[in-house]
């Protein structure tokens, strides 16, 4: 719990830093995912300026434009399978949440639980993408699974921070525009590079000097 909070305060911390940036980069987000059909090469474009960020390489609106270009195949699969999942999974909480008896009853939770695992796949998802070098929508998946079912306090976690943030944007609108998206694909870069170095996958960072004196 405590790793995920210190990723959560520093998505924070360098979501504030880079703020006119980002919030610029979240309101063509927004623009684009009003058309749906753009709303995965700008994702794809979003993730690649926040995974750069996550790395200490700056957030730049180049890394937008090359990443929804270099992603946009994939990016639109992407968006074609969450359409199918969104439809098939609203289809059956309607039909077993107006079913009568425990056995609906039942299998309304465990779709419900389904559907929450697949959001928070989402969350890792995109990360997992980007940092591959032969990008593979499945592999990204299994490996955003696996995370989130290896480490599930760290996962809640997120996710509570995350819905805070959600609840936040709602509660004063704008932000919806000009926050939550940049904000959450920062979350999610941050915490799938934090959780690799944690497992010996990537490089942990470089430690900083302190008061200017050399390592």
């Amino acid at each position: 719990m405590r790793d995920a909070l210190t990723v959560f305060w520093r998505a924070v911390r360098d979501w504030y830093n880079g703020m006119v940036s980002f919030a610029a980069m979240n309101a063509l987000w927004f623009g684009a995912a009003l058309t749906i059909v753009l709303l995965g090469p700008a994702t794809a474009g979003l993730y690649a300026v926040t995974y750069s960020a996550a790395r200490g390489t700056g957030q730049h609106f180049s890394d937008f434009w090359q990443g929804a270009r270099e992603y946009l195949w994939i990016s639109l699969r992407w968006l074609l399978l969450n359409v199918i999942i969104v439809i098939v999974f609203a289809v059956n909480i309607w039909f077993y949440g107006s079913a009568p008896g425990l056995l609906g009853q039942i299998v309304l939770i465990v779709l419900i639980t389904l559907g929450l695992l697949w959001i928070t796949t989402q969350l890792y998802l995109w990360p997992f993408l980007v940092l591959q070098e032969e990008p593979k929508l499945r592999t990204a998946l299994k490996n955003a699974l696996f995370l989130a079912l290896a480490t599930p306090v760290y996962t809640l976690t997120l996710l509570s921070c995350a819905l805070a943030a959600l609840i936040f944007s709602v509660v004063l609108i704008a932000p919806l525009a000009l926050f939550l998206t940049s904000f959450l694909a920062l979350l999610g870069s941050l915490a799938v590079r934090e959780r690799l170095q944690t497992f010996g996958k990537l490089p942990s960072p470089a430690p900083t000097p302190i008061d200017g004196e050399p390592l």
